[in-house]
């Protein structure tokens, strides 16, 4: 997976804008069988949002304060994909039980 940052300095403000794109087959297919994890972004004011379709906005008064919070956010995102990345599915298969 990918994390798309645009930035752009309008008016003195710093805007932010985070996507997720280009997942590979591993994380797509944890994906498939845990569904989309979702990160928690309420300290910033944006509640929740899943990982797989991630789509937020932010804006930062400084330089230093908008390179603060893409760190903030990617680590954040790498934690939930890490988590997801960890996880192995028991469950699924094809058993024969003696009746």
């Amino acid at each position: 997976m990918k994390l798309k940052v645009k930035k752009s300095l309008v008016r003195g403000e710093y805007h932010l804008n985070f996507q997720t794109v280009g997942f590979n087959d591993e994380e797509t297919e944890k994906i498939n069988k845990f569904g989309s994890p979702k990160i928690d972004f309420s300290s910033d004011g944006l509640g929740e949002h899943g990982i797989e379709k991630l789509d937020i906005y932010l804006k930062a008064d400084s330089q230093q304060e908008a390179n603060e919070l893409i760190e903030r956010i990617q680590n954040k995102i790498k934690e939930k994909l890490g988590e997801l990345l960890s996880k192995i599915d028991n469950f699924s298969g094809e058993e024969v039980i003696e009746i």
